[in-house]
C-alpha cells in the first residue's frame, strides 16, 4: 500500500467498519496504539454524521425513538458512506435505505417522511434564483412554444405520497396543539416543496399540477407537461396555475431548444 489515495481510502473504510487490523500495520503513533487512534476518529466521525442525520431528520428520529434511529443511521453509515466534505450533503439516500430497513418494514410511511425531510432540507440550501422575465417569455411566438422549456425555482422539490405526510409533518412541529391524531389512510398527497424568501414551504397541490410541474421539472417541454396534465385532469386550470408559479417565483427562467439564450 503505497499510493496515498489507497491509504486514504483504507483509513477510511477501517474507520467506518471498525476494522482496524490491516490499517493498523501501516501506522506508526507515539505515546498511543493505532488501534486507539482510529477508535477515536471512528467515534468522532460516527458522532459527527449521526448528529447532522438527526438534524436533517427530527421527524424520523421522533417517530422511530432515539435508540431505533441511532441504530438505523449506524447501518446507514456503514451502506452509504459520506462522498462529500460538506455534511449538508450527506443523508440523501435514507428514505430509500429505510424502504429496505428490515427493523422498519411495519412503518411503511417512513420513507416518505425522510423524503419530505430531505426535501425540505435542500430547500432550504438551495441557490437563489431572480424572478423571471416575463418580457423575454412574451417575445417566444406559440409555433416555439414546443421547444419551450421552463425552469424551476431550484429550492423546489415535488413529492407524491401515499400518505398524509404534511400532517405528519404538522403534528411533530414544536408549535403543535392538538391530539396529535394523523388518518394514513386519508389517500394519497401530492406536494410542493419550496422555499420563498427565508421560509420552507409544503404546499398541497392536485394531481394534474403535479404532473405538469414534474414534466417540467425533468425537462420536458412546456407543450409536454402541458398534454400530460390535461390527461390527467381535461379541466386543469392551466393560465392560472401559470400564473400563479410565475407569480410566486416557483418558475424562473427558461430556455428554447435550439436558440442561443
Amino acid at each position: 500500500m503505497s499510493a496515498l489515495r489507497e491509504i486514504q481510502l483504507a483509513f477510511a473504510s477501517a474507520v467506518l467498519s471498525g476494522k482496524f487490523d490491516e490499517m493498523s500495520k501501516h501506522l506508526c503513533v507515539p505515546n498511543s496504539t493505532p488501534e486507539r487512534r482510529l477508535s477515536i476518529y471512528r467515534n468522532n466521525t460516527l458522532s459527527n454524521l449521526n448528529g447532522a442525520m438527526r438534524q436533517v431528520y427530527p421527524i424520523v428520529d421522533k417517530l422511530v425513538g432515539a435508540a431505533f434511529f441511532d441504530q438505523a443511521v449506524r447501518q446507514f453509515i456503514l451502506e452509504c458512506p459520506s462522498s462529500s466534505g460538506d455534511l449538508n450533503d450527506y443523508g440523501d439516500h435514507f428514505a430509500e435505505f429505510l424502504a429496505a430497513y428490515q427493523p422498519a418494514a411495519e412503518l411503511s410511511y417512513l420513507p416518505d417522511v425522510a423524503r419530505l425531510e430531505w426535501a425540505l432540507e435542500k430547500a432550504y440550501y438551495a441557490a437563489d434564483h431572480g424572478p423571471l422575465e416575463l418580457s423575454r417569455l412574451g417575445m417566444i411566438p406559440p409555433e416555439r412554444y414546443n421547444d419551450l422549456r421552463l425552469t424551476l425555482h431550484p429550492s423546489i422539490g415535488l413529492i407524491q405520497s401515499d400518505y398524509p405526510l404534511q400532517e405528519i409533518w404538522r403534528v411533530h412541529q414544536s408549535d403543535y396543539q392538538g391530539d396529535g391524531t394523523v388518518d394514513l389512510h386519508a389517500g394519497t398527497v401530492w406536494l410542493l416543496i419550496t422555499r420563498r424568501e427565508l421560509e420552507c414551504l409544503i404546499e398541497p397541490i392536485t394531481q394534474a399540477e403535479y404532473i405538469f410541474l414534474r414534466c417540467l421539472h425533468e425537462g420536458n417541454s412546456f407543450i409536454g407537461a402541458v398534454t400530460a396534465a390535461l390527461a390527467n385532469d381535461e379541466s386543469f386550470p392551466l393560465q392560472e396555475r401559470l400564473a400563479l408559479r410565475v407569480t410566486q417565483g416557483d418558475i424562473v427562467d427558461f430556455n428554447v431548444i435550439g436558440d442561443d439564450h
